[in-house]
């Protein structure tokens, strides 16, 4: 199972959160968000349970960025797996259902 990570790509007001789509293995898991100065806000899974981040600034959660494709953290994708498997609508793999709609 391979995490990836791409940025969302949506009109932005200045100071407004990056937003970050994770995929599992091609299907959307989770959004995560964190703000201009680079410190993490949140991260919303796609059953739509929505916490704060055990990660002080981005940096510890996202890796790549520039002309270096995005990725996740060892310690990121840790974090996700564990998230994942405890959420009530998890599939058997430990994924869950792809969001139908985001804020």
């Amino acid at each position: 199972m391979d995490y990836s990570v791409e940025q969302i790509r949506e009109p932005r007001e200045p100071f407004s959160p990056y937003r970050y789509m994770i995929l599992l293995d091609g299907e959307e898991v989770a959004i995560f968000w964190h703000n201009y100065r680079g410190e993490c806000e949140g991260i919303r899974t796609s059953s739509g349970h929505e916490e704060d981040p055990p990660f002080g600034m981005c940096s510890e959660f996202l890796t790549g960025g520039g002309p270096h494709p995005l990725g996740l953290s060892k310690k990121a994708q840790a974090y996700l797996d564990s998230l994942l498997r405890a959420s009530p609508n998890a599939h058997p793999s430990g994924t869950l259902e792809a969001a139908s709609s985001r804020r």
